[in-house]
């Protein structure tokens, strides 16, 4: 049979760039089997080999390792990843080695032994890598109070083992079982449903903690991808991996940006609301009542600190005052290091400062730490805890000569334009004051305090304006003196105000503190330490001489602002220095906001405006431009996929060659008639085709169908060469049947069809 009448049943093209429905590389079948060919393709790889079982591990590896990262929340990278390390590798290396041991002639030998030898291996490894000294014994009471503890200590957790030992379990059973549906099953996507169920343990028990699972919930999406690929029952080619990447990317990111409704990822139920932690009331002597001893003392070391900034240091917060004393109600939590923030206040623009502390001679279980630390990094093996309302850290012993830490601190760059008119936070217990004694009876010195704040702050308008005019107020009528008797009772407060008028910094923060509760400013009183004498390139001693305390006034929505009453000592020289503790910074915006004229109300959105360096918080540039690169992304790929077919059929129709034109007007045909019914398959002659094509289209276009078919073999097969004529009668019967088409698919239809990115 000649080509002319009746060539080989192949693809009726010949290869000039491919579709996807035409095996241009095949070569034409001869003999009597070329007539009735199969109307299926077979598929590869219809079957899931061992070897492709094997090979799928990698990417199990790979997820139940992104599945181990989602712990990173709950403990440090670096105690982390020597139990990601044993926990996924081990189990799966293991079960790989069972299965070629135990199986027979490609049978997949019995789970049990696995079961038995994985358990085994899991309590030896655990044993001599967390509990040498503890035994195999200690192993189940640790696991089973794992969650509890990590529900009852600030995130990060401390990386030891009696707490490590819940991912190592939750880990290993996660790799075990997908390793063994790896091997023991054919479904694409059932060995990563262990990863992901495994995450939900850090999800669920890291919502509280530092970092973002954003990035464990796109890898886990494009490595499930990835594994379904693997697994497919049609051997992927590079072509048909390199066309779906695009959209193994949009899942992953449509993956990420759905896990906003996870917990952990924006607003979520947090199991910690639920129970309550062990918190321990530090029973010690109030720090306050050491600052005349630390005064006295002189210049004994009590600590070196090595930072950049110059800056005081916080020991202790005294929050509660019962006319005797200044005392704390600190209720310390254990915690890994993180200082959490402080709930639902911004003060605006931070500097990070970080420090590194030696101690000397430190009284007392409190650490000083500049402002409110973020995280504290202490020894290894010793236990650090903090009190989450005023973020000061504690151990759990005095710390000895040499005890080294390291605190970072954000600290506030305050802002006039927030300052000056923010209102005072309303916190009732922080402006409580005892007014009667035992018999019920009021007591004198209170009155006393609120004419003597009222005096102070005559004339002033809004709440920090208050606190500036009573600080000065104090530094300007008293005098500070380091051997003043020590004492901050109702008495000892009222003799100082009315007559002794000399004290040291506990009788000027005490008084603050009590005379700014009077005008209803939620107050309290810090001990700590000025930044000392520089002694060396960022390194400075700090004495018993540089013990100071100072109040604070809280306003809403900016947090615990510290004011500084206690003057500064007389040089040698008799002139006046800064006051005791004051930076430079904060006497400009203090300064700034007393001499500017005091209107009689604040403007309109006064004390509420953020500042423009405060306004990238944490998240925000993904919220900002993970959506938008979604956006691009989609847009992007809509235009792609509309102008492919349409760069197709343009380079079809305009090629130089009038044969090319020809066939490509016919390969345009089929295409067309594939979207109507023809088989997507290259075993089809022009002739069925052009009859397919009739009895589809109808009319003068399918008429024509048969011998624009004839026409192709000669030119395909042949070796005619048509005229230009010819091409462009061809690409005619194509527009006609284009319309035909075009009319009888939905357009939905043609949406998604567009959207697959068939390629020509």
């Amino acid at each position: 049979m000649s080509a002319t009448t009746r060539p080989a049943r192949t693809a009726p093209l010949p290869p000039q760039g491919g579709g996807p429905n035409w095996d241009w590389a095949a070569p034409a079948p001869t003999g009597p089997s070329a007539e009735r060919p199969p109307s299926t393709v077979t598929t590869r790889g219809e079957g899931l080999g061992r070897a492709r079982r094997l090979w799928s591990l990698l990417p199990v590896a790979a997820l139940l390792a992104a599945s181990g990262l989602g712990w990173h929340r709950v403990f440090g990278t670096r105690d982390l990843l020597p139990v990601l390390a044993v926990a996924v590798l081990a189990p799966i290396v293991l079960s790989a080695a069972l299965s070629g041991a135990l199986s027979r002639k490609g049978r997949t030998g019995p789970l049990w032994p696995s079961v038995v030898l994985t358990a085994t291996a899991w309590t030896g490894t655990v044993w001599l890598t967390m509990f040498r000294d503890g035994g195999p014994r200690a192993i189940r009471p640790a696991l089973l109070d794992a969650p509890h503890a990590v529900l009852t200590t600030i995130l990060p957790v401390p990386g030891e083992a009696r707490l490590l030992v819940l991912p190592h379990a939750v880990l290993w059973l996660a790799a075990f079982t997908s390793a063994e549906l790896a091997l023991r099953t054919r479904t694409p996507l059932l060995p990563a449903l262990p990863a992901v169920l495994a995450f939900g343990f850090p999800l669920v028990l890291g919502v509280d903690g530092p970092g973002s699972d954003y990035p464990v919930v796109a890898a886990l999406a494009a490595l499930t991808a990835l594994l379904a690929l693997v697994r497919s029952r049609v051997s992927p080619s590079l072509r048909g991996l390199a066309l779906g990447l695009p959209v193994v990317l949009g899942l992953t990111l449509v993956a990420s940006l759905a896990g906003t409704g996870l917990p952990g990822m924006g607003a979520a139920y947090d199991p910690r609301d639920a129970i309550t932690p062990p918190t321990v009331r530090p029973q010690s002597i109030s720090p306050l009542d050491q600052v005349a001893a630390l005064m006295r003392s002189g210049d004994a070391k009590v600590f070196t600190v090595r930072t950049a900034a110059e800056t005081n240091y916080r020991l202790a917060v005294l929050d509660t005052y019962n006319g005797t004393t200044w005392s704390s109600t600190a209720e310390l939590v254990r915690t890994g290091g993180r200082v959490p923030a402080e709930h639902g206040v911004d003060p605006g623009e931070r500097r990070e400062v970080t420090q590194r502390f030696t101690v000397q001679a430190l009284p007392g279980i409190w650490l000083p730490a500049a402002d409110r630390p973020s995280t504290v990094t202490l020894p290894d093996h010793t236990d650090l805890s903090v009190d989450p309302a005023a973020g000061v850290p504690a151990t759990d012993r005095t710390a000895p000569p040499g005890f080294t830490y390291t605190a970072v601190s954000q600290l506030p760059v305050y802002d006039v334009r927030r300052l000056q008119y923010a209102p005072a936070a309303d916190d009732p217990e922080l402006v409580e004051l005892p007014r009667t004694d035992a018999a019920d009876q009021p007591i004198p010195s209170v009155a006393s305090f609120t004419k003597i704040a009222a005096k102070a702050t005559e004339g002033s308008s809004f709440p920090y304006e208050q606190a500036v005019k009573l600080a000065d107020w104090l530094r300007g009528s008293y005098q500070f003196d380091p051997r003043a008797i020590p004492g901050h009772t109702y008495r000892g407060l009222e003799f100082f105000l009315t007559e002794g008028k000399r004290g040291t910094s506990e009788q000027f923060a005490a008084s603050f503190a009590v005379l700014a509760r009077t005008l209803g400013l939620p107050s309290r009183v810090v001990v700590g330490f000025r930044p000392g004498t520089k002694t060396g390139d960022d390194t400075w001693q700090v004495a018993g001489k540089d013990v100071l305390a100072w109040p604070e006034v809280e306003f809403q929505g900016i947090g615990w602002v510290p004011f500084y009453p206690t003057p500064g000592t007389t040089s040698q020289d008799g002139t006046s220095v800064a006051p005791a503790g004051q930076t430079k910074d904060r006497k400009t915006v203090d300064q700034q906001i007393t001499d500017q004229p005091r209107p009689s109300a604040p403007p309109k959105g006064a004390g509420t405006t953020r500042p423009t360096a405060a306004a990238p918080a944490a998240g925000t540039p993904w919220r900002i431009y993970g959506p938008a690169a979604a956006l691009l992304l989609v847009l992007g790929y809509l235009l792609y996929a509309a102008w492919l077919p349409w760069r197709r059929r343009a380079r079809r129709r305009g090629a130089a060659d009038v044969r090319q034109r020809v066939l490509g007007a016919w390969q345009q045909i089929v295409d067309r008639l594939t979207e109507i019914g023809l088989p997507a398959t290259g075993a089809h002659t022009a002739e069925e085709v052009a009859a397919l094509g009739a009895s589809r289209v109808g009319g003068a276009a399918g008429e024509h169908l048969p011998d624009l078919a004839r026409l192709v073999n000669e030119v395909g097969y042949g070796g005619r060469t048509p005229d230009p004529a010819a091409a462009d009668a061809a690409w005619a019967h194509c527009d006609a049947i284009e319309r035909v088409v075009l009319r009888t698919i939905p357009r939905r239809d043609r949406i998604v069809r567009a959207l697959r990115l068939r390629r020509g």
